[in-house]
C-alpha cells in the first residue's frame, strides 16, 4: 500500500508538472504515451489469449491517431481509417502461407485500437470543444473539463479501494474481480459525486483566477449528477480491463509502475470516461 500510494503521488506530479508547464499540448502528449503504452498491453494480454495482434502496424497507428486529432481537428477517423488501409492491404505482401496468419491478426489489431486510441481521443475532442481561451486565467475550459473528467473517473476508484477494504463484505462481481465490493461500489459513486460537485464550486466560487468558464455553465449539482455518470463508465472500464486480466491469467497488465501494475491498470477506468465525458458536454449549458 504504502510503494502503491507512492508511485500513485509521484506519477500524478509529474503528470501535474508536464500539464502546468505545457497545458493544452502537454496534456496531449501525456495522454498519447498513456495511451500507446495501454494498447501495447492490452496487444500482449490478447497474445496470452490466443489473438496475436499486428503490434507494428497497431502501435504505429495509435501513436499518431491522437497527436493528429489534436494538431488538425476532426482527422482523428481519418487516421485509424488510413491505419485499416494500410494493415488489410498489407496481408497481399506475404507469402500465400502466411496471408492466413496475418488476417486472423486484423481482429485483435483493430480491437485494440478502437477500444484504446480511439476511445481516449476524446479527451483531445473535449479539449477542442471546450475550447483553450482562457482570458486572464490559467486554463480554458476545455483543460479543466478533461482534468475534471479525469479526477472524478480516478476518484471513483479511490473511494471504491478505500471503503471496500474498511467495510466492504459483499462481493459485486466475484468471478470477474473478487476484491470488489458493492460498498465500495457505493463508495466509489459517492466519491466522485463529491468530487465532481467539489471542483467547479472551487473554482468558481474560491479560486476564480485559474479556470476560465467563459459561457460555459457548470454548476455543483450538474457536477455531482454527471460524476455519477462517470462513476459508471470508470466502474465498466475496469471490469473489462478485469475480465481480460483474468481470461488471461494475469493479476496486473504490466509492471511498469510499482505498486500499481501496468498502465492499463491506471488507464482502464479512464477509457469509457472519455467518450462518457465529451458527451456529456453537450448537456451543458453554453
Amino acid at each position: 500500500m504504502i510503494l502503491r500510494s507512492f508511485s500513485t503521488i509521484l506519477l500524478w506530479g509529474l503528470v501535474a508538472l508536464v500539464v502546468y508547464s505545457l497545458k493544452e499540448t502537454g496534456a496531449m502528449w501525456v495522454l498519447n504515451l498513456c495511451a500507446t503504452l495501454t494498447l501495447f498491453e492490452v496487444y500482449t494480454i490478447l497474445g496470452r489469449l490466443g489473438y496475436a495482434a499486428n503490434r507494428l502496424s497497431g502501435l504505429i497507428t495509435g501513436g499518431c491517431l491522437i497527436p493528429i486529432s489534436y494538431y488538425f481537428e476532426g482527422y482523428g477517423v481519418d487516421v485509424l481509417a488510413i491505419g485499416a488501409l494500410f494493415a488489410s492491404a498489407a496481408c497481399v505482401l506475404f507469402p500465400q502461407a502466411q496471408r492466413g496468419m496475418y488476417i486472423k491478426r486484423l481482429m485483435p489489431t483493430f480491437f485494440g485500437l478502437l477500444f484504446v486510441s480511439f476511445l481516449l481521443q476524446y479527451f483531445v475532442r473535449v479539449l477542442q470543444i471546450g475550447g483553450s481561451e482562457n482570458g486572464n486565467c490559467f486554463m480554458g475550459f476545455g483543460l479543466f473539463f478533461a482534468l475534471w473528467i479525469v479526477i472524478v473517473a480516478k476518484f471513483s476508484d479511490i473511494g471504491a479501494l478505500l471503503i471496500g477494504k474498511a467495510i466492504g463484505r459483499t462481493k459485486m462481481a466475484p468471478s470477474i474481480s473478487p476484491g470488489k465490493t458493492i460498498e465500495g461500489l457505493i463508495g466509489g459513486f459517492a466519491a466522485s459525486a463529491g468530487m465532481g460537485a467539489l471542483l467547479p464550486w472551487v473554482f468558481q466560487e474560491k479560486l476564480t483566477e485559474i479556470v476560465y468558464f467563459g459561457d460555459w455553465i457548470f454548476l455543483p449539482s450538474q457536477g455531482a449528477l454527471w460524476g455519477l455518470l462517470l462513476a459508471l463508465s470508470a466502474v465498466i472500464g475496469d471490469l473489462i480491463a478485469s475480465v481480460l486480466k483474468r481470461l488471461a491469467s494475469m493479476k496486473d497488465s504490466g509492471g511498469a509502475i510499482p505498486g500499481i501494475g501496468g498502465l492499463f491498470d491506471l488507464t482502464d477506468s479512464l477509457i469509457l470516461a472519455a467518450p462518457t465525458g465529451y458527451f456529456i458536454l453537450f448537456f451543458l449549458q453554453k
